[in-house]
């Protein structure tokens, strides 16, 4: 995925800002762990609270919903 070194996450709602940094995100697809890697994050210093971007979350939605099914409707 995309290095999080060039996106900017804003701040947080306790007032502290949102630090870029890389995860692995690992969950299970059709019976099987999928771990991803180099997942872009913003995490707050402060309170510790994460945030990701819409972008990514799509990604990873994508991936735990896994290959389309080419019989079925778009």
């Amino acid at each position: 995925m995309a290095s999080p070194r060039h996106a900017h996450f804003g701040s947080c709602p306790c007032g502290g800002t949102y630090e870029p940094r890389t995860v692995e995100v690992t969950m299970t697809v059709a019976g099987k762990v999928v771990v991803l890697e180099n997942v872009p994050q913003g995490v707050c210093p402060s309170c510790g609270s994460r945030v990701y971007k819409t972008a990514i979350l799509e990604e990873i939605e994508r991936a735990w919903r896994g290959p389309a099914d080419p019989l079925s409707p778009p």
